[in-house]
């Protein structure tokens, strides 16, 4: 998702590190696996309730999702973590078509007091990357 950025900093970062992981023999792939269901609120100042409320039922998976993945290890990738609203709705988005996640990396946690949903970890970006390996 390019946001008011210019350009799509998840995308980026997971195609930087699936190159890195077959410069070491891996085979791995990022690959574009959601897209939004429904408009969502900008996150920024909400509560780890409302961020999962904002975002329940708000992704979906890409038409092929699971063709795609294969059966293959599936692991989110975001920039900020922050709640976990957002790679809770990725997961469910991905498992609904029979893409179990196996993990997720994200670049740096927000530390603050909005406390974390309870059980996950979470994408910052409404439209994820993931990579399979």
């Amino acid at each position: 998702m390019r946001r008011s950025r210019g350009h799509d900093p998840v995308a980026r970062t997971a195609a930087a590190a699936a190159a890195a992981l077959r410069a070491h023999g891996e085979r791995t792939v990022a690959l574009p696996l959601l897209r939004h269901a429904r408009p969502v609120a900008d996150q920024a100042g909400l509560t780890a309730a409302e961020r999962a409320a904002n975002l329940a039922g708000a992704l979906l998976a890409r038409p092929g999702s699971a063709t795609a993945v294969g059966g293959s290890a599936l692991v989110l990738v975001d920039d900020v973590l922050t709640t976990g609203a957002t790679l809770a709705e990725a997961a469910r988005a991905l498992g609904a078509v029979g893409c179990p996640v196996t993990g997720a990396v994200v670049v740096a946690a927000v530390e603050h007091p909005v406390p974390r949903m309870s059980g996950s970890v979470g994408l910052n970006q409404p439209e994820g990357s993931a990579f399979s390996r």
